[in-house]
């Protein structure tokens, strides 16, 4: 059986058209994967920008949330906070420069319409102080503002000993202090 020259060429350009046919589709497909991995590389992208920007967001609100939870209540806000450093800056130095716009925006809620300008609150302490000296009433009780129709105190009624010895000599029992619960009658004085 003789091979001839002109099967092995058909043979050959069969062979070649499907090897065509399959560099086509798989260069199609290949296109497609690139295609997809772009809009997936775009939206891993997108997304990596939204979580930066959350967890800058969660950085921020566990900062306030930090200042909140220090004594004295931390900053009230940011409006308070810039008209108690103006207002500062007035008293020391007698610079007024943006002490006028922060007024109106540091008015508390509870001020009438005729109050005047809100104070700093170290400084509304202080008025405090002064006030406890002044006025007897407030020598003798606190006010404290409630949510709710009652309210109850844990107070230390004493009874606590103590003793002074040498570092190594025996130290005789001491008692510990009592605690108790104080509930005040809700009304009005006048």
């Amino acid at each position: 059986m003789a091979v001839d020259i002109k099967d092995v060429e058909q043979v050959a350009q069969e062979l070649q058209q499907k090897f065509d046919d399959f560099k086509a589709k798989n260069d199609k497909r290949v296109d497609a994967i690139e295609q997809e991995k772009g809009k997936l590389a775009g939206q891993v992208e997108t997304l990596n920008g939204k979580l930066s920007e959350l967890e800058n967001l969660k950085s921020d609100l566990e900062k306030e949330l930090l200042e909140l939870k220090r004594p004295a209540g931390g900053a009230q806000n940011k409006l308070a906070t810039e008209h108690k450093e103006a207002f500062v800056g007035f008293l020391r130095k007698g610079r007024g420069d943006g002490l006028r716009d922060l007024e109106r925006k540091a008015l508390q809620v509870g001020t009438d319409e005729d109050g005047g300008y809100a104070v700093p609150e170290a400084l509304d302490r202080n008025i405090l102080t002064l006030l406890k000296d002044e006025v007897v009433m407030r020598q003798e009780a606190s006010v404290i503002t409630v949510g709710g129709s009652d309210y109850k105190k844990l107070v230390n009624l004493g009874g606590t000993a103590s003793g002074w010895v040498g570092e190594t000599d025996a130290r005789s029992q001491t008692a510990t202090s009592k605690l108790g619960l104080i509930e005040p009658f809700m009304g009005e004085i006048y």
